[in-house]
C-alpha cells in the first residue's frame, strides 16, 4: 500500500549548533539522505514529496537518491531550532505548515509527515497508519510524556481544522513546543486558558504544570497514537513487524542496515 503525500523539512549546516542533539552526527547531513530515500521508497512509497528547505546552507541532492516525484519550496530565511528561534515557528513547524496547506490545497486523503532524520520499517506500515486514522483524523508518536512528530498523519477531513487550532496558538515554538502545540491543537474542549500550563517559564512550579498539562490534554485529546514504536523511545526491537525511530545512534542505523540490506 502506497502513501499519497509525504511531507518533510530539510536543515543542514557545517556550523556548530546551540541547542542539544542526540544520535550519530550522520544523520543531520547529505550523507543520510541516501539511506532516508530508501526507507521512504521501499516501505512507504509516495507518489509526491515536498521538502520545505529552511535556507540551508548545505543541500541535499535528492534526485541522485530517489526517482519519486519531489518538490522542494525553500525559505528565504532560516527560523532555526524551536529551543533557540527568534520566529513565531520554527524550521520544523515551518515545514508542518507549509506541507499540510499543500496537502489541503492538492485534496489528498492523507498526508504523511516523515522528519529528515526518521528512518521507517515495514510493507504495512502505510495500512497500519490508515487504520488507526479511522479513530480519529490526527495519529502521533508517543514517548511517555510528550507525544512525538517525527511520523505523524493526518487526514484530508481533519487538515482544515488542525492547521486553524495551530494558527489559533499565540505563542511562539520557544515559548510552547511543537509537540505541546500539536497536544493543544488536536483537543475537542480545552480553553485556551489550560495552554497557559505549557507556556515555559522557569520556576520550581513547571513540573507540575506540565503535569497538569499533560493530563488535561490527553483527556481532551482528539489524536490517535500510532499502534507502532518507536521514534525518541528505546530500546528498538528490530525484530518488529513495522516500526520507525528517529535520532538513530551509529550502532542503530548499522543495524537498521543490516536488517534492511539497504
Amino acid at each position: 500500500m502506497s502513501c499519497e503525500l509525504v511531507i518533510s523539512g530539510w536543515y543542514a549546516s557545517d556550523t556548530p549548533r546551540t541547542y542539544v542533539t542526540a544520535g550519530d552526527e550522520v544523520i543531520r547531513g547529505p550523507g543520510f539522505r541516501s539511506l532516508w530515500w530508501r526507507s521512504l521508497d521501499q516501505y512507504v512509497r509516495p507518489d509526491n514529496v515536498l521538502i520545505v528547505d529552511s535556507a540551508s546552507p548545505v543541500k541535499a541532492d535528492d534526485a541522485a537518491h530517489t526517482t519519486t516525484r519531489f518538490q522542494r519550496l525553500e525559505l528565504s530565511r532560516n527560523p532555526g531550532h524551536a529551543q533557540t528561534t527568534t520566529s513565531h515557528y520554527c524550521g520544523y513547524m515551518a515545514s508542518v505548515l507549509l506541507g499540510l496547506e499543500y496537502a489541503l490545497q492538492n485534496g489528498v486523503d492523507m498526508v504523511v509527515y516523515v522528519e529528515q532524520d526518521a528512518l521507517v520499517y515495514g510493507d504495512h506500515i502505510i495500512a497500519r497508519t490508515k487504520r488507526a486514522l479511522q479513530r480519529s483524523d490526527l495519529v502521533v508518536g508517543s514517548d511517555s510524556r510528550q507525544i512525538q512528530q517525527s511520523y505523524f498523519a493526518v487526514t484530508q477531513r481533519g487538515l482544515r481544522r488542525f492547521l486553524a487550532a495551530l494558527h489559533g496558538i499565540r505563542y511562539s515554538d520557544k515559548q510552547v513546543a511543537p509537540e505541546h502545540k500539536f497536544m493543544f491543537a488536536a483537543t475537542r474542549w480545552l480553553p485556551s486558558l489550560a495552554l497557559e500550563l505549557a507556556v515555559y517559564r522557569p520556576g520550581p512550579l513547571r513540573p507540575a504544570r506540565m503535569r497538569l498539562f499533560w493530563l488535561l490534554a490527553t483527556l481532551a485529546r482528539g489524536y490517535e497514537v500510532l499502534p507502532f514504536g518507536y521514534g525518541r523511545r528505546r530500546p528498538i526491537d528490530f525484530r518488529d513487524e513495522v516500526f520507525y525511530f528517529q535520532h538513530g545512534t551509529a550502532a542503530e542505523i548499522s543495524q537498521y542496515r543490516s536488517l534492511t540490506g539497504f
